[in-house]
């Protein structure tokens, strides 16, 4: 079971007290030398991560996803929820942990790349991140800088993953590539999932919706890419997106297919339950694992029938 962790006591990061990437209040923390637990890793970096103010619970969203990673096999950073005690009170967030070795490896952000392939790419909007672009970078990385990771695979996991989740954000900031001391190149694990799962609807506002109004918002929502550079004002929805990389490779198909059969969807929903019970300031309720457990069970669903669509 996932435990409340405190981190009132634990040294922020001298170059990095406050994080300056993304909407959210992040910091910068080291777990203390020797830390007995038996999820956190000894003297290691981890991101305490706030929820937006209007959204208080918003920081279960990114423990949650990191739960569904583990069922259905995708890599992404570990998060667990935790409190900080402050002058103003008790602060509740998700701690995550850092996803590479900061002594020995360098992480470059997607959009670094993005600015060199397209000279007026505009950053803060992300306008014109795109799949193409994004396709062609990675297979030039596992040509040229000796790519560990299965570009098709990390593709397809990202597509599923994030349509399964209902991730808007995985900007251009929200991926990279790592450099490791052996002058090999990995991609990054899927970081920062906290804009997913229906966060941003209020409770008292959904609660009478019926499966035909779940379905209707769910199909609405696109990833934050677009499908090519020239598309800047059309992100390609969730459900197209997965459809079109699993189409394009048999195997990616059956990969991702298996991934499908082998889900243990009561076991995952039986864990993000668990949070219910974890006795903190800004709890996980019983209302909002309903609707998380709603939108999940559609969201398989709907990834199902495009995928069945395409067989036929």
């Amino acid at each position: 079971m996932i435990e409340l962790i405190d981190v009132t006591v634990w040294a922020g990061d001298e170059h990095h007290a406050i994080f300056p990437i993304g909407a959210r209040d992040k910091e910068m923390l080291w777990s203390p030398e020797g830390v007995i637990h038996k999820n956190l890793r000894s003297a290691w970096p981890y991101l305490f991560k706030q929820s937006i103010y209007r959204y208080p619970d918003q920081y279960w969203t990114e423990i949650i996803a990191y739960i569904i990673s583990k069922y259905i096999g995708v890599d992404v950073p570990k998060a667990y929820p935790a409190i900080k005690e402050s002058n103003e009170g008790v602060v509740c967030g998700s701690l995550i942990e850092w996803f590479y070795d900061v002594e020995t490896e360098r992480f470059v952000h997607a959009g670094s790349y993005f600015k060199r392939i397209i000279s007026d790419f505009d950053d803060k909007s992300g306008k014109q991140h795109n799949l193409i672009d994004m396709m062609t970078f990675i297979r030039g990385l596992s040509i040229n800088a000796s790519l560990k990771t299965d570009r098709l695979k990390w593709l397809a996991d990202m597509a599923f993953f994030d349509s399964l989740i209902g991730n808007t954000d995985r900007h251009q900031e929200n991926w990279g590539v790592i450099f490791q001391k052996d002058d090999k190149t990995r991609l990054s694990p899927l970081f920062d999932n906290g804009t997913a799962l229906g966060h941003e609807r209020f409770l008292d506002k959904i609660k009478d919706w019926d499966e035909n109004r779940i379905r209707a918002y769910l199909t609405k929502g696109c990833h934050h890419l677009r499908f090519s550079r020239e598309d800047t004002k059309k992100r390609i929805p969730h459900f197209q997106l997965i459809k079109g990389i699993v189409s394009a490779d048999a195997k990616i198909k059956v990969y991702v297919q298996q991934k499908l059969d082998n889900l243990d969807l009561e076991g995952m929903l039986a864990e993000i339950h668990t949070l219910t019970e974890i006795k903190v300031d800004v709890p996980f309720s019983n209302e909002r694992f309903d609707w998380i457990r709603r939108n999940i069970i559609s969201r398989l669903t709907l990834i199902k029938e495009e995928l069945n669509n395409d067989n036929n």
